[in-house]
């Protein structure tokens, strides 16, 4: 008997006193679900949904624009009503691949009925009305694939924004800032992920679309580092920091090759000072009430070096410290992650320090040697000290 069909029975057999609750939730334990297979399931939506477009694009001229009409609304109402039936009374996988469907049939429809009336658009305002669509259904059946649509709709309008019309689309921020509200209470690790690189995509859009300076990303990214940090923050959302932190690591980077002795010609603004001295002094008070005490050591890279002279050499000396930092930390604390850390980060920030140094004066073939042969070094040096630190940490 299959799970499904015995959950009724059981509810006659209470119903008629032949057993319990108790007895019933007993049985059930006994028959688990059988697990589904959604990943096939949602590439075979998307599959069905990309021929249903392909099929229509390739008769959609031989037709007259009530019958297109009829059947884009048409398929939207099948998928989503057979989706919805299935998902609340067969199969949650099968259902919710349906839904996916339809909502792909939806965003389709958009752009066709613009096509068919002439209708064009300019902004990201059809791709607002698709994110919104994939968020009143994450709303509703509050499935974590609904919310990676909603996500990537999101990111990919703000894109085409800013690319086509050198805008950051605000309706799509704020739908945005609903998607963290949904996140903040579910509470999925890999969601957090994603939902934190579209912010930093959406920052790289909102300030380069509005000709701000790239300095500014710094004081969004710390944005993102402190909310991973507050006091009442749910634990999933720690994964804010580790994208920050990344995020700024490229920054750095960035800074070392395009930042010299013409640092100080970088325009800048005292707003950007006033906020980044307060948000910065925030983020030091939070990390020295924490209980590591070492969070401390990834606000080295939110310093803003672009008005000191030799912007690069300083760029490269926060991305050293940093480095630097974790490994000590982790040598003291016998952690062997923060170890890791610091490792990747040192050699990586070495490898740039040669290519920044090196790159213009030597020959290819000796700097590419030398390079190799430096790195093999450090490398086997580094790894010995971690795998100490981890035996020792086994052993303690």
């Amino acid at each position: 008997m299959k799970r499904r069909q015995l959950e009724k029975e059981s509810e006659k057999w209470v119903k008629d006193g032949t057993i319990t609750f108790s007895q019933r939730d007993q049985i059930l334990k006994r028959y688990s679900h059988t697990p589904g297979h959604p990943i096939l399931l949602t590439f075979a939506a998307l599959f069905i949904g990309l021929g249903f477009l392909t099929f229509i694009a390739s008769n959609w001229s031989a037709l007259s624009d009530i019958v297109k009409l009829a059947i884009i609304i048409f398929f939207l109402l099948a998928f989503y009503l057979t989706g919805g039936f299935l998902y609340r009374n067969r199969s949650k996988s099968v259902g919710l691949s349906l839904i996916i469907i339809a909502l792909c049939v939806f965003g389709a429809g958009i752009f066709l009925t613009g096509q068919m009336y002439n209708y064009t658009s300019f902004s990201a305002f059809p791709f607002f009305i698709w994110a919104a669509a994939a968020f009143v259904l994450l709303l509703v059946f509050w499935e974590s694939l609904l919310f990676l649509a909603a996500i990537i709709l999101i990111t990919a309008g703000q894109i085409y924004s800013g690319s086509v019309y050198q805008d950051f689309y605000i309706p799509l921020g704020i739908l945005f800032l609903g998607l963290g509200w949904v996140l903040f209470v579910k509470g999925d690790r890999l969601l957090t992920i994603l939902f934190a690189v579209s912010y930093v995509i959406q920052s790289l859009v909102f300030v380069f679309a509005y000709g701000w300076s790239y300095y500014w990303l710094i004081l969004l990214f710390l944005i993102l580092y402190i909310v991973s940090h507050l006091p009442y923050g749910q634990i999933h959302l720690k994964s804010f920091g580790s994208v920050a932190v990344m995020a700024i690591f490229i920054v750095d980077i960035f800074q070392v090759f395009l930042l010299g002795r013409g640092s100080e010609t970088v325009e800048y603004s005292n707003l950007f000072f006033l906020g980044w001295s307060l948000l910065f002094l925030y983020a030091v008070i939070q990390s020295a009430i924490e209980s590591t005490k070492f969070n401390w050591i990834d606000l080295v890279l939110f310093i803003p070096v672009f008005r000191i002279g030799e912007g690069d050499l300083l760029s490269l000396l926060l991305l050293f410290g940093y480095s630097l930092g974790w490994l000590i930390a982790g040598y003291r604390k016998e952690h062997s992650e923060w170890v890791a850390k610091g490792t990747f980060a040192f050699l990586l920030t070495t490898l740039i320090a040669y290519f920044q140094l090196a790159w213009a004066f030597m020959d290819r073939s000796i700097f590419f040697f030398t390079g190799g042969c430096l790195l093999f070094v450090l490398s086997f040096f580094l790894e010995r000290k971690r795998r100490q630190v981890r035996r020792e940490g086994e052993h303690s």
